[in-house]
């Protein structure tokens, strides 16, 4: 018979308290190249079970006093049971396969009706534990899944938070860009165009007075848009200078505040300060609007 040369690792237990129906079942199915052993009482068999693999159980209905069918949860899922009896009717089948039993045999039987029903039974237990291992593997790829999922969101959100830290860094450097050349502009337009003014007026070097007015051209072209107008900068002190500068560019005095490292009060101080010192009386009149005008 063909059949369960696949199959030769297998293990069937015999549970019936007929020892000579033990001995005759398990020689039966040695000679088909099975692991098989025999035990007269549940107790034994559970023991066997629970010690080492088991594929197939071939178990009697009536051990003693105890009935065989109550005996089919007690050995776990991983494994078929194969019900045999000598009293078999179609109540007792009913309940045998609800509680789980893989097939029923009513003894007597031929051999070659327990071999095909071992075939079934061993074929059965491979393709669920071929399913079961197919869940197990999807479920850990699932998770390998989720896991690389996870990570790579946690990637994108630090490669997010570095974007945006560079981007503030960037902006952070562009308005320091920004202020260093408005500081420049401010010095050279608002200290030296005040002391070349000053040479022109000096009556020893009127001679030059064509020179410093084109060296005053050229360094108004140069910081044009940065500073303000000469009379507005000798008025203010440097740090009042470089507030309304940031005013004329439309800096809030928060922004002002952070830049300057200095209090929002200091910034509402020196803005005063500026409308005093340019007579800026007028509380509606913007103080941005008239250093535009002035620059």
């Amino acid at each position: 018979m063909d059949g369960l040369e696949a199959f030769g690792s297998s293990r069937v237990i015999v549970v019936d308290d007929d020892q000579l129906i033990c001995e005759n079942l398990t020689e039966v199915i040695q000679g088909w190249g099975l692991d098989a052993e025999a035990f007269t009482t549940p107790r034994e068999a559970l023991e066997a079970v629970g010690r080492s693999k088991c594929d197939i159980i071939l178990l009697d209905i009536f051990i003693l006093d105890v009935c065989g069918l109550d005996l089919i949860s007690q050995f776990g899922d991983d494994l078929k049971i194969i019900i045999i009896t000598g009293y078999a009717d179609k109540e007792i089948a009913i309940r045998a396969l609800k509680l789980g039993a893989f097939d029923l045999l009513e003894k007597p039987f031929q051999n070659e009706l327990l071999y095909h029903s071992i075939v079934r039974a061993l074929k059965a237990v491979e393709n669920e534990r071929e399913s079961r291992q197919l869940i197990d593997d999807l479920k850990h790829s699932r998770a390998d899944l989720l896991q690389q999922q996870q990570r790579l969101e946690n990637l994108n959100t630090q490669l997010l938070e570095t974007n945006r830290a560079l981007s503030i860094f960037v902006q952070n450097i562009e308005r320091e860009r920004e202020e260093i050349e408005k500081r420049i502009a401010m010095k050279l337009r608002n200290l030296i165009i005040p002391m070349i003014m000053k040479l022109k007026n000096d009556p020893s070097l009127r001679e030059y007075a064509s020179q410093l007015d084109m060296l005053t051209r050229q360094i108004e072209d140069l910081t044009s848009g940065f500073a303000m107008d000469s009379r507005v900068a000798m008025a203010l002190s440097f740090t009042e200078l470089q507030i309304a500068s940031l005013i004329k560019n439309g800096v809030t005095t928060d922004e002002i505040a952070r830049q300057l490292h200095i209090a929002e009060s200091t910034v509402r101080t020196h803005r005063k300060n500026i409308r005093r010192k340019l007579k800026i009386n007028n509380a509606q009149f913007s103080l941005r609007n008239y250093l535009n005008v002035k620059s």
